[in-house]
């Protein structure tokens, strides 16, 4: 790879990142806000009721990471986010099309496994899909900026799961959980798609 080729893959990315900033931090703050001085807090009955066949649930599905309870729920999803959405945007070659992926496939797991008559909101299930795309990429695709990234990270990234792991009240352990599994499940089949496209340099 030529030094200009190098450059404007790294100019590419690095303005990838500040794009993924956009697109997931502001609907998730400009909805927390809106909810709160305009809609009196309904936006956040739209979260995902496990196995409802509503469109509320349905809404919740793909929006539910739009959805906080409070400013410190929205504040630690997104000092989350700030770090991951920056892996992401410097591995990934089509950062935007997996973010949505994670978004419903986690939402839809969430839907499935959770127990019933429960409401599950915020951006931790998103969360942790991506934390497990990183892994199933680095483990089971072979993708070594991911493996790099988890290690750089270091002990944090591994706390933070295991925290997120434990079932705690007020906690939404089926969307950390799934969240988690549909990451993994997703990061472990993206290795053709990653090595076709990096191939072109």
């Amino acid at each position: 790879m030529k030094w200009q080729q190098l450059f404007s893959l790294i100019t590419r990315r690095i303005k990838q990142v500040f794009g993924l900033y956009a697109f997931v931090l502001i609907p998730m703050w400009g909805m927390f806000f809106l909810n709160e001085t305009l809609l009196f807090g309904l936006w956040n009955i739209f979260g995902i009721v496990p196995r409802a066949l509503d469109l509320g649930s349905m809404i919740g599905v793909v929006a539910s990471w739009t959805m906080h309870g409070n400013f410190s729920h929205l504040l630690g999803n997104t000092l989350t986010l700030l770090q991951i959405l920056f892996l992401f945007g410097l591995f990934e070659n089509n950062a935007y099309r997996t973010v949505i992926k994670l978004i419903v496939a986690s939402g839809l797991v969430t839907w499935i496994i959770g127990s019933p008559l429960s409401i599950h909101i915020g951006a931790s299930g998103l969360c942790f899909a991506m934390l497990g795309y990183m892994i199933g990429g680095a483990v089971f695709a072979r993708r070594w900026g991911y493996l790099l990234a988890c290690i750089v990270m270091g002990a944090g990234y591994w706390l933070t799961i295991k925290q997120g792991l434990m079932p705690q009240q007020g906690i939404s352990f089926a969307a950390h959980f799934g969240g988690l599994c549909a990451g993994l499940l997703l990061g472990a089949n993206s290795k053709h798609a990653y090595t076709s496209i990096n191939t072109r340099y």
